[in-house]
């Protein structure tokens, strides 16, 4: 299960431009980000966001029924918001490719259980909402 997200993931991400200068005024990171929850909620959001629907995808992929009450979020604009939210979060904190890449698969893991799975389902409604107000 790991290795397709891991291989979306790589495909994202060499889609995604390369890591810029954080922003001015931006603090760069000085120690990699173990977890969503380190950042302020406006730049936390977009990337757990994009993580959500990167796991729905992959359940919808692979015919998990706990991916049957969303839409087809690849054929809806899911991979780009991945795409897009993770560029973000590499400009806003100085993050490497693949500092994303293992902030990711914490954060999927997290998500990936019984109790994450709640929260998935509770946080997907402002998710989708999101994702649409991004033109997506």
């Amino acid at each position: 299960m790991i290795i397709s997200l891991s291989a979306a993931l790589a495909l994202a991400l060499q889609s995604a431009p390369a890591a810029a200068p954080p922003a001015s005024g931006a603090e760069p990171q000085s120690a990699p980000i173990a977890s969503l929850d380190e950042l302020p909620i406006e730049q936390a959001t977009g990337p757990r966001c994009a993580i959500a629907f990167a796991l729905v995808s992959r359940w919808q992929k692979s015919g998990d029924p706990r991916g049957a009450d969303y839409a087809d979020l690849e054929a809806d604009g899911g991979r780009e918001f991945f795409v897009q939210a993770m560029a973000v979060l590499m400009d806003a904190t100085g993050m490497t490719r693949e500092q994303v890449s293992a902030l990711t698969f914490y954060e999927v893991g997290q998500l990936d259980n019984p109790d994450g799975e709640q929260r998935l389902a509770a946080m997907m409604p402002a998710c989708l909402l999101l994702k649409q107000s991004a033109g997506l």
